[in-house]
């Protein structure tokens, strides 16, 4: 039941970031009003039609029908796939037969098919095609989906059949194993062992934190999309290279206000602004807009919703036994405790600091140098980081650049994988994408010529994407019920150049390319029985 992972991922640990650390993802949405504990779920009007309810088909194992997808669709799709799912779940659940492997786990397993492929392509949208209409099947469904989880983890019945499957574990395969245990693992730390009172007091909180989570997100794109930096003249473009130029030049076309340069509020664009403007009071604008998105007051202000939802984890870790919502959420990570994790950054701490007051001093010595007369602030970190860099190292971003061309980094990323994983990757067409933006690649064995999996790349940034970098999984490999291929993506927020110039990325940038094409390669090199322990969640 790969579901449970997929959305005590999102739902659950959600809402100051989504997404791999590198990027910040950090998306997350007005204060409106906070949903209400959803109501049991039940069947949904039939649609037409509805291709998020449907098999994949088509080459390479079957692809998600984008193509064929409306917002219309989504809604009905996720409450009839819930309502076979937990159908399926009870039957499970009050088998007469004795609980074992197959009858239960491997049950289980298979038990969210048609909601799995729905939720995937939900999960599309929410991160890359995000409009206000999404926005609000989003604002209704993410408290659903949290009660919907809750009704599997809280099914009394289930649970018991699971602690006799895990109970006689030592007869089972190591992979058996350890799907078993991550099945009980899992149900305990949702709150399986609850007595019912507290079992409806934590479904009310994850339903609240789901709809607290989708409102930060949905704030912080809000921002991203509605604020940015205008540029009026020549002079406002002091020490910008061409490429942001073009790139500022395309956005201020896009947002109808032709013969200006506007720097959209996106990691991409702001970054490359700070490091190379030479108008500090502009400097100090990009980056505030940044820096403040969901901490601006008015109705995307977060700051209350961070408020409740602290709130609502301390309730729910006090439920679930933890004396803080920390000590759950690291018990299942390597630091195991917090007191373990605060020992690690606390001896990382103290040289940091030291290291970072010394770079702020060169470059306050450089600004002293030419008579700045400023004292360094945050908005000067990365334009005198430059400044240091050619005065101590003789080393300037601006002459690596031209070597970081995305296309030349993309075959770089293929170079390394076929070096250590042996694949090949080969463009192909006639694959639905959900954005002209996305090309889709076939990856295979360069030795055997075996199929792998598919990998979709999503570059650019547009309105409705959220900020940063991440990887998806729209498919998990597993060779339960037969070999299945794995279907990752990465996303990224570059960008576009002008037509036919290369796209120029900065160092940072490239190695948040590599480490999430890392993730790719996790979910494509998987080679297990079992969708729940496939690709990342190994």
């Amino acid at each position: 039941m790969r579901t449970f992972a997929i959305l005590t991922r999102t739902t659950l640990l959600a809402g100051l970031l989504t997404a791999c650390a590198t990027q910040t993802p950090a998306t997350i949405p007005p204060p409106a009003p906070t949903a209400a504990p959803a109501e049991p779920v039940a069947p949904a009007e039939p649609v037409a039609a509805n291709p998020l309810l449907e098999p994949w088909t088509g080459p390479h194992g079957g692809v998600p029908p984008f193509e064929k997808v409306e917002l219309a669709h989504f809604q009905p799709a996720l409450e009839q796939s819930m309502t076979l799912a937990l159908r399926e779940i009870d039957r499970i659940a009050n088998d007469p037969e004795p609980p074992t492997f197959d009858n239960t786990l491997g049950a289980l397993e298979r038990s969210t098919r048609t909601f799995d492929r729905a939720v995937a392509v939900y999960g599309v949208w929410s991160g890359a095609k995000n409009t206000e209409g999404f926005q609000a099947i989003e604002r209704d469904m993410e408290p659903k989906l949290a009660a919907f989880i809750d009704k599997i983890t809280q099914n009394a019945p289930l649970f018991r059949r699971i602690e006799a499957v895990y109970a006689a574990k030592d007869k089972l395969t190591p992979e058996q194993q350890r799907l078993a245990w991550k099945y009980h693992n899992d149900f305990v730390r949702a709150g399986a062992r609850l007595d019912d009172t507290a079992k409806k007091r934590l479904s009310e909180i994850n339903q609240k934190l789901a709809g607290l989570f989708t409102q930060f997100g949905q704030n912080v794109l809000a921002d991203e999309k509605d604020q940015f930096l205008v540029l009026e003249t020549e002079a406002d473009l002091a020490g910008v290279p061409q490429a942001l130029r073009d790139a500022a030049a395309a956005e201020a076309e896009g947002r109808k206000m032709p013969g200006k340069w506007v720097i959209s509020n996106t990691r991409s664009a702001v970054d490359p602004f700070l490091t190379y403007s030479e108008r500090r009071d502009l400097r100090e604008r990009a980056w505030r807009l940044f820096v403040d998105r969901g901490d601006g007051g008015g109705k995307t202000d977060n700051n209350a919703i961070i408020t409740e939802i602290l709130a609502l984890r301390a309730e729910r870790a006090k439920l679930l036994g933890y004396e803080t919502h920390a000590h759950w959420r690291v018990e299942d990570s390597m630091a195991k405790t917090p007191a373990r994790t605060l020992e690690l950054l606390e001896a990382v701490w103290k040289p940091a600091v030291a290291r970072v007051k010394q770079e702020v001093a060169d470059m306050q010595a450089v600004a002293n140098k030419e008579k700045a007369k400023i004292k360094i602030e945050p908005w000067d970190y990365r334009f005198y980081a430059e400044k240091v860099r050619k005065e101590k190292y003789d080393l300037d971003e601006s002459l690596i650049k031209p070597y970081l061309q995305l296309d030349k980094l993309r075959e770089a990323m293929f170079w390394v994988a076929g070096e250590l994983f042996g694949f090949r990757f080969e463009p192909i067409s006639g694959v639905p994408v959900f954005h002209p933006d996305v090309t889709v690649w076939k990856v295979s064995n360069k030795q055997t010529g075996k199929d792998v999996g598919l990998w979709y790349f999503d570059p650019w940034a547009r309105e409705g994407k959220r900020s940063g970098a991440w990887m998806s999984e729209y498919r998990a490999q597993e060779r339960f019920d037969g070999e299945t291929l794995p279907i990752v993506s990465n996303n990224a927020n570059f960008l576009k150049g002008k037509p036919g110039e290369p796209v120029l990325i900065s160092w940072d940038d490239a190695t948040t390319l590599f480490h999430e094409f890392g993730h790719a390669l996790h979910g494509l090199s998987s080679n297990v029985t079992y969708p729940s322990l496939a690709g990342t969640e190994v």
